[in-house]
């Protein structure tokens, strides 16, 4: 879901290697952190990862509560972390004098994060990208089979946060040539035409006071059935589902506006455009 960062280092990675290569994963985030090592057992495979005989990359995606035992940040379960309470109050400070729109949270794991990063990448055999979010980690780790490490690697993305709006977020049931995001952009394109950000790893707010009005899935049914008609679960299953939903739940003006995006971000994603949407892709030029 990151993104090809790692691209001249990581390759696609075959069904079969998957679970080794995971489970090797997991084993050794658990020896950079010893007093943690159970929190990594609860990564869960989302988007496309092991639907398919080839995978791009791995997107693994775990709960928010499971780092931390007591309050989050607290700064006993820190020292657990092997994190300096103090320095990751500085970086948490620092971020908060650059955000604009960021709630505390989101700049509170978003420091953890990075500085969680830092320590795995300092070990060396998992490499990590300098991008983070509030949510998110990219990682670069050797690829294994059933008998052992193999000379290829794969990029493994990490989503952080409530693992109902993560398996929501992320879900994957297209079929080639589309891909899970052309099911979860048009998402985004639906709720940016009402006056919404739909954020990956944490849920939609409003664009203009910056509330969160859905953190979950069913509370992003009650919204989008708000803005357009009633929404059931099955209507987000896929881009065609979501695209019959829009031409039977909007104005001419409201599905305009919803395409325009959608094929806007398309674009920017250099994503492949789906064929019912070909001639709207020509018809309308970019903005």
């Amino acid at each position: 879901m990151g993104g090809n960062i790692f691209k001249d280092s990581a390759s696609p990675i075959a069904k079969e290697n998957i679970r080794p290569t995971f489970v090797e994963y997991v084993r050794h985030l658990g020896t950079i952190f010893p007093n943690k090592a159970d929190v990594f057992k609860n990564f869960t495979f989302v988007g496309s990862s092991g639907k398919k005989d080839m995978s791009g990359d791995l997107d693994l995606a775990i709960d928010m509560s499971h780092f931390f035992r007591d309050e989050p940040f607290n700064e006993k379960e820190m020292g657990e972390w092997g994190v300096n309470y103090e320095y990751w109050k500085l970086e948490y400070s620092n971020l908060k004098q650059r955000a604009r729109t960021a709630t505390e949270s989101m700049l509170q794991w978003k420091a953890f994060l990075k500085i969680l990063g830092d320590k795995i990448h300092g070990d060396h055999l998992i490499k990590v990208s300098s991008k983070y979010t509030n949510g998110n980690m990219f990682t670069l780790f050797p690829q294994f089979d059933r008998y052992g490490q193999i000379n290829k690697f794969v990029q493994i993305d990490w989503m952080v946060g409530n693992i109902d709006w993560l398996s929501f977020a992320y879900h994957s049931a297209e079929t080639a040539p589309l891909k899970g995001l052309h099911r979860t952009q048009f998402m985004v394109a639906m709720a940016s035409a009402k006056g919404y950000t739909f954020l990956h790893t944490k849920g939609i707010k409003n664009k203009f006071n910056h509330e969160f009005v859905a953190s979950v899935s069913s509370e992003a049914l009650t919204l989008f059935s708000n803005l357009y008609g009633p929404m059931s679960i099955e209507d987000t299953i896929t881009y065609a589902k979501l695209h019959s939903y829009l031409k039977n739940n909007s104005s001419d003006e409201e599905y305009r506006s919803v395409i325009q995006s959608y094929l806007k971000i398309l674009r920017i994603s250099r994503a492949t455009i789906p064929k019912d949407l070909e001639d709207e892709n020509s018809r309308l030029a970019w903005p």
